[in-house]
């Protein structure tokens, strides 16, 4: 199996749970002010900064959803409700 550096913690490339909860502690470090936090994924290297803070949680909602097909159940997806007046 192959790792990855994701902030300060090693994770196993194909558990999509483990790399969301990596990343979280990513998001939450940069949201506490702390300046940048590099991600290396595949031999590519990207650094979060403040200003990609939405990069980020896109990259974080990718894995949850990978996580949650994962262990059997669906993806969260948003439905807007529809009703018609009649």
């Amino acid at each position: 199996m192959s790792t990855m550096k994701v902030g300060q913690d090693i994770v196993q490339m194909d558990d999509p749970c483990a790399m969301a909860d990596a990343l979280r502690k990513v998001r939450i470090r940069l949201s506490a002010g702390q300046l940048r936090e590099t991600v290396r994924i595949d031999g590519e290297e990207v650094t979060f900064q403040r200003a990609r803070l939405d990069d980020l949680k896109q990259l974080i909602a990718e894995y949850e959803n990978a996580c949650r097909r994962k262990s059997g159940g669906a993806a969260r997806t948003r439905h807007a409700k529809r009703f018609r007046f009649t």
